[in-house]
């Protein structure tokens, strides 16, 4: 069996300003393989921006973990 190429696993993010908490991403589990042509779509405000940021290592996740070749990317 093929092993994922990027793996999330449980993946949170929460913003908080002030008094105010947004839950961006609310535990994603995903797994992209080498070849696949993968989409994330959704409407406004669902967190598509986030998880792209997460995944590109230009954000950390609040909680869970983020796999690129069985290693982890936020340490």
């Amino acid at each position: 069996m093929n092993k994922a190429l990027m793996q999330v696993r449980k993946v949170k993010k929460v913003y908080k300003t002030g008094e105010i908490t947004v839950e961006a991403l609310r535990g994603v589990d995903l797994e992209i393989f080498r070849g696949e042509f993968t989409a994330i779509a959704g409407p406004s405000g669902s967190g598509k921006s986030t998880l792209l940021n997460i995944l590109s290592g230009l954000d950390v996740p609040s909680e869970g973990e983020v796999f690129l070749n069985e290693k982890k990317i936020h340490k």
